[in-house]
């Protein structure tokens, strides 16, 4: 069952990365009980800019306090999709970052590798 459409957005999203360069993602923000989940997806050769793992701790804030997301309730996902090519880096990703917050900042992003289905299962009821 998909999430409640009230409780899902889905986008491109603007941000400025480093040096302000203009910089964009898509972004999807699922709330699910108490727990607010949001997928930033690198777009590569749509993005002008700076890259969402380079730039996650602030990336992370910036959508949460745009969004009213409580930095304790985050689930915050890295999704890079297939460039359609053999190298194994190149293949579909999902990466779940944990960071250190503070009341002002993230800080010490910690990858963990999920898989395609653990990620439909975090965003379907």
């Amino acid at each position: 069952m998909e999430p409640k459409v009230d409780n899902y957005q889905d986008q491109i999203y603007h941000f400025k990365g480093l040096w302000d360069v203009p910089s964009i993602c898509g972004l999807k923000i699922v709330k699910k009980g108490n727990q607010t989940i949001v997928i930033a997806t690198d777009l590569f050769e749509e993005n002008p800019g700076t890259s969402i793992t380079e730039w996650n701790t602030k990336l992370a804030k910036q959508i949460c306090d745009e969004n009213e997301i409580k930095y304790d309730r985050l689930i915050y996902i890295e999704h890079t999709p297939d460039k359609k090519t053999k190298l194994s880096f190149n293949h579909e990703s999902f990466f779940e970052v944990n960071f250190e917050k503070t009341v002002d900042k993230f800080e010490n992003p910690q990858w963990k590798e999920l898989t395609k289905e653990e990620v439909d299962n975090l965003i379907t009821d």
